[in-house]
């Protein structure tokens, strides 16, 4: 009888540190998602606000037509997207290397030439994300773009200059 009941008591305090043990995982697991979701949920925010401010500051910082990335919704019409930022359907196709037939958003980001209705050379473009040291003079050589091709798509960052971060509209000159 006391064989079984040194045994009973072995077994009940395996169980009670293999427990303790679950329960300490456990709550070190939620402790360390829920640190992991409040990062996940600043970070987030903070991005928001730095697109915000970047849009406002872009846009107070110049009357010329500019170039925006826009998300577009799925089934959103191109035509309205156009109309929205007075330009044309054709320099939404070209400027983003899209086919004629497509009339609708598939949820992606384009390229929206604002106020511009007409694209002299034919171009599409592509994204550079400005780093420590780019400057516009340097990016023509780099991607072997005419300089004045390239301040004529990025009006703002001609006039005040690159700031890291900032989204150069490289353009593609199409040849027919």
């Amino acid at each position: 009888m006391l064989r079984w009941l040194r045994r009973l008591v072995l077994l009940v305090l395996i169980i009670a540190i293999f427990g303790a043990l679950a329960y300490l995982i456990t709550t070190e697991d939620r402790r360390r998602q829920a640190e992991f979701y409040s990062l996940r949920v600043t970070l987030e925010v903070q991005t928001a606000i730095a697109r915000a401010l970047f849009d406002a500051t872009r846009t107070a910082e110049s009357s010329l037509s500019q170039y925006r990335l826009v998300r577009v919704q799925s089934n959103e019409a191109l035509e309205d997207i156009a109309d929205e930022y007075n330009t044309t359907i054709e320099v939404l196709r070209m400027a983003n290397g899209l086919l004629p037939s497509v009339e609708y958003g598939n949820g992606e980001q384009l390229i929206v030439p604002q106020g511009v209705i007409r694209l002299d050379p034919p171009r599409r473009f592509q994204i550079h994300q400005a780093t420590t040291g780019d400057s516009l003079d340097a990016l023509a050589k780099f991607y072997a773009v005419p300089l004045d091709l390239l301040r004529q798509d990025n009006p703002v960052l001609a006039e005040r200059g690159i700031i890291p971060g900032d989204n150069v509209f490289i353009p593609v000159v199409l040849t027919s």
